[in-house]
């Protein structure tokens, strides 16, 4: 049921200019099944974030913004993206687990 949700999310951000990366299709997908219905609510904040212009503005090493959200206790679900020049978002990848903050 997760997948379904997340391909429905997926589609309709295509619309907005949101591009995704082979990387980042394949890690949700593959992951997606197991999650907890809350993470799915939480996988949808962070794109409607970006979308919004709600992110951090501090670069990663690879030259990535990211959006970070709780899971739960001391977890987290961060989503790392480009902005591209003509408006679009590029999601480069996902990563959940636990993270210093």
């Amino acid at each position: 049921m997760n997948l379904e949700v997340i391909n429905r999310f997926i589609d309709e951000y295509i619309q907005y200019n949101f591009i995704f990366s082979d990387v980042f299709l394949k890690n949700i997908r593959n992951g997606c099944e197991s999650w907890k219905k809350d993470w799915v609510e939480v996988f949808k904040r962070l794109l409607r974030q970006i979308r919004r212009g709600e992110y951090s503005p501090v670069l990663d090493k690879k030259g990535r913004f990211r959006v970070i959200n709780p899971l739960v206790k001391n977890q987290y679900m961060i989503i790392f993206f480009l902005k591209q020049n003509n408006g679009s978002y590029f999601i480069d990848n996902i990563k959940i687990g636990f993270i210093n903050i």
